[in-house]
């Protein structure tokens, strides 16, 4: 995550929970409704931008044994404070590698968080790394709706800043299927769903939600 986003994520941390609830998120059962059905438990789940652990609530409250990753030590004292995550590691998720052993996770989540970091193609294949065989990918990203006033990094990037200074990052759909197939990634489910609504200029955000299996012989 850039720096600049970073310092706003300690920041927010005291009142993302309160925000959240506001704001009627629904990623957290989105996600875990796709994932539940292909999960066996107790599995290994790994929440990469856990926060404050909402997301991972639902897996933690379903027996599934988690490990969170997050740049944000405020965010992560949430999580503890919550006892949510069986173990919780400070660590920015645009750094790779990741300080996590290889084939080592049934699952691996990520909710609400694609937007908000760049480049994510290194994580795309840190996932595959650390997933065991067969394992499950699951993770929203912002529908490609909402481009005016954002700038092209890349081919299907696109990047933006907030009114509050968050540098915010959309992905073309055809971006991140090709970072699937790339890392020997199988669309197994999707779905999309309305993630907030801007009040001030009246404007939906949907987030795009993917479940995704780690081909055997990668």
């Amino acid at each position: 995550m850039p720096g600049k986003n970073l310092k706003l994520a300690d920041d927010f941390a005291a009142d993302y929970d309160a925000s959240v609830l506001q704001n009627n998120w629904i990623g957290p059962k989105v996600i875990f409704d796709l994932v539940k059905p292909h999960l066996n438990k107790p599995s290994s789940t790994l929440d990469l931008g856990i926060g404050t652990g909402e997301s991972a609530s639902p897996f933690a409250l379903a027996g599934h044994k988690i490990t969170g990753l997050d740049g944000s030590e405020k965010m992560l004292e949430q999580c503890r404070q919550k006892k949510i995550g069986d173990e919780l590691v400070l660590h920015n998720l645009e750094v790779v590698p990741f300080p996590l052993t290889s084939n080592n996770f049934d699952a691996v989540i990520s909710n609400g968080v694609f937007h908000l970091i760049h480049p994510i193609t290194p994580l795309f294949s840190e996932v595959q790394r650390i997933l065991k065989p067969n394992g499950i990918f699951a993770f929203s990203y912002e529908a490609f709706d909402h481009i005016e006033g954002s700038t092209q990094v890349e081919p299907g990037v696109w990047e933006k800043e907030t009114e509050t200074g968050v540098l915010t990052y959309t992905h073309e759909k055809t971006y991140i299927r090709k970072l699937l197939r790339d890392n020997q990634f199988e669309v197994i489910d999707q779905s999309q769903f309305l993630a907030f609504v801007n009040k001030k200029s009246n404007t939906k955000f949907y987030f795009e939600a993917v479940m995704a299996r780690l081909k055997p012989n990668r």
